[in-house]
């Protein structure tokens, strides 16, 4: 790979979007033949032409002489080709630092055979100028303990163990992308391009293994509200936004991509919301995923925590237990899988807003989630006014790519809640 080439590589894999949006567009080609193992096959094979191309030659190389020896030392460090092997190591370090996921699909593509083999010859190389009787440079040294610390830092055998991901494997680690704008479908060239309201949301990788692991996935309710805010932005510009029970993130940062694109607005932050510390991580890697860190944060919220008695407004944060401001405008999708979730998210609600302040819920009917049908109940015992609407009502349009996502059912009916605290 020439140097121009690698400098361009280097600028597409630069941020976790970037990098996301790549492995897309690769999976894509894998998926049309064009190529397999998508994105980390073709990164390690790239690292393995620049190995084999460069020059590594071994100690048995030289006659046995030290003079000889100390030659071959000197060549390996100051080969050009060296110096593009040990660039494209740095570049592979720095990928895999920014998106784990296709870290982790590199180590498992071959990368660590590789290293190995370098970090060995490395290792070699020092040993040979530790133990030399003549005058040796300390530049050289130091430079041979810069490339053993830079292969090192990709170096991880751990990571090696197992199979290369298959093509379907990697297929399901992307990100879901989501073109919740009009006219987002993909151009002639076939690539994802990257509109202002195309948002990628990692899912947890983690298997469920209780109820409160159901924000590991997408459900369709968050689709639908996310699409209801792009056609009215109005009631989330200016004002302080908190999305709960949050799942994977995409409201709240929708919300957010909304802010943060907006003109002549005061830019005032989305916090986004959820109980289970796994599903807490995952929204802040999402955050980042899209460029929304200036206007978007995390923070821990239980519904139980919450009383249903602060007329004037706070709600306890759950990792400091600490008071918190209240809200304007509250943003939630799919909260309830149980009655007592309906009475505690209504607490939560009327805690956690301003007075005259809303609140715009989504849910599935009573048919898919369990205890939504005392929502609107328990939402006028603590004090706060409710209008309901269904969705199909609304527009066609909101349920739209919601067959992509967890529990989604043809005829299902879903309700949009328009809630004010008195």
């Amino acid at each position: 790979m020439t140097t121009d080439n690698l400098a361009t590589l280097e600028d597409q894999l630069s941020s976790p979007r970037q990098i996301a949006l790549s492995r897309i567009d690769y999976a894509k080609k894998t998926s049309s033949g064009e190529a397999d193992g998508g994105l980390p096959a073709m990164l390690v094979s790239m690292l393995s032409d620049a190995y084999n191309s460069s020059i590594h030659l071994n100690v048995d190389d030289a006659t046995g002489e030290t003079d000889a020896t100390m030659n071959v030392i000197q060549e390996f460090c100051s080969s050009a080709k060296i110096e593009n092997l040990f660039r494209i190591i740095s570049s592979l370090s720095k990928i895999s630092q920014l998106d784990n996921t296709l870290g982790e699909e590199i180590s498992r593509a071959g990368s660590q055979a590789i290293l190995k083999r370098l970090v060995d010859q490395i290792k070699e190389y020092i040993t040979i100028y530790e133990t030399s009787t003549n005058e040796t440079s300390e530049e050289l040294m130091d430079k041979l303990m810069d490339y053993l610390d830079l292969t090192c830092e990709l170096y991880s055998p751990m990571q090696s163990r197992g199979m290369p991901f298959t093509n379907e494997e990697i297929e399901r680690r992307l990100p879901l992308v989501y073109k919740l704008g009009p006219n987002q479908g993909e151009e002639e060239d076939g690539k994802y391009h990257d509109y202002p309201t195309t948002i990628l949301i990692s899912q947890v990788t983690v298997r469920q293994s209780s109820q409160g692991d159901v924000g590991y996935v997408m459900w369709p309710s968050a689709i639908v509200l996310s699409r209801w805010l792009l056609s009215n932005p109005q009631h989330i510009l200016g004002k302080s936004v908190l999305e709960i029970g949050a799942g994977c993130g995409l409201v709240g940062i929708a919300a957010a991509r909304i802010i943060a694109q907006s003109n002549g607005e005061e830019k005032k932050c989305v916090t986004i919301t959820d109980v289970n510390d796994l599903v807490i991580d995952n929204i802040a890697k999402n955050i980042v995923l899209n460029d929304v860190s200036e206007v978007a944060g995390v923070a821990k919220l239980d519904f139980y925590e919450q009383t249903g008695k602060n007329e004037s407004g706070k709600w306890i944060e759950g990792f400091t237990f600490q008071d918190r401001e209240p809200v304007e405008v509250i943003l939630a999708a799919d909260i309830i899988c149980q009655p007592s979730d309906a009475t505690a998210a209504a607490k939560t609600i009327y805690d956690a807003l301003v007075p005259t302040g809303r609140a715009f819920v989504v849910c599935a009917d009573s048919e898919h989630r369990f205890g939504i049908e005392i929502f609107e109940e328990d939402c006028e015992r603590v004090g706060l006014e409710i209008t309901t609407t269904n969705v199909a009502d609304m527009s066609e349009d909101l349920l739209s790519d919601c067959h992509s996502t967890s529990g989604y059912v043809d005829g299902m009916n879903l309700t949009f809640y328009d809630i004010q605290k008195k």
